[in-house]
Order: C-alpha cells, then structure tokens, then sequence
C-alpha cells in the first residue's frame, strides 16, 4: 500500500531527526537499542518496519514518547493534551477498523511497558 510506504517513510525521518538532535550517530543508536547499525538505516529509509521489541528499544534509547516518532506531534502539543488528542484522533480516523486496533494494541504494550522495569527490554 502507497500509505504504508509513506508512513514508513515519515516515521523513519522522525527517527533520524530525532537520533540526530540527540546527537547520535547510528552505530550508537544501534548499541543504545540492541540492535545493527544496517537495521537503524533501514528503518531511517522508510525501507523495513521496527519489530515492537525494537520500536520499545528505540524509545528506551532514545528516551522519547512513542507518540513523538509514532506521529507528527509538534512541540507545542506537548504541553496541550486536546491539541495532542485531536491530532491522535485525526491519525486514527485516517485507519480501517483493523489498523485501529493494532494501533490500541501498540499503546497497550507501551503503557505495561512504562509500568515495568526498563532493564527486563
């Protein structure tokens, strides 16, 4: 699907960008989230989707939100939990009944996760 390869494309310059504001080089990245340097530019190039355990290990790594590279949430969102809501809204409504789910599914996990010792990823 063309949306999935955009998708793909955008969360990887989300993930460059932020690797790059932190300064990271992707071999440090890589090392940080236990995984390769090769699977870090694929990911960047919109080329291959992270596994959830990798996608967990990326924020970790990075200590950032899973919002902030799952969608294009600005700066300003942060601190605006409705402007925040409705552009998470706007996303979903863009998904099938599937995808949706997946989605719900996702954030699940991340919020067990949160609630769970870092270490045990």
């Amino acid at each position: 699907m063309e949306n999935d390869k955009q998708w793909l494309k955008e969360f990887g310059a989300r993930l460059r960008k932020q690797r790059e504001y932190q300064r990271l080089t992707r071999l440090q990245l890589a090392e940080r989230a236990h995984t390769e340097q090769g699977y870090i530019v694929q990911i960047e190039r919109g080329d291959r989707s992270p596994s959830l355990r990798t996608f967990i290990n990326l924020l970790s790594a990075l200590d950032v939100s899973a919002d902030s590279l799952l969608f294009h949430v600005e700066d300003e969102f942060n601190n605006d939990k409705q402007l925040a809501l409705n552009a998470f809204t706007a996303f979903l409504a863009r998904m099938n009944s599937d995808e949706i789910k997946s989605v719900f599914e996702i954030v699940k996990l991340i919020a067990i996760y949160k609630n769970t010792n870092k270490s045990n990823v």
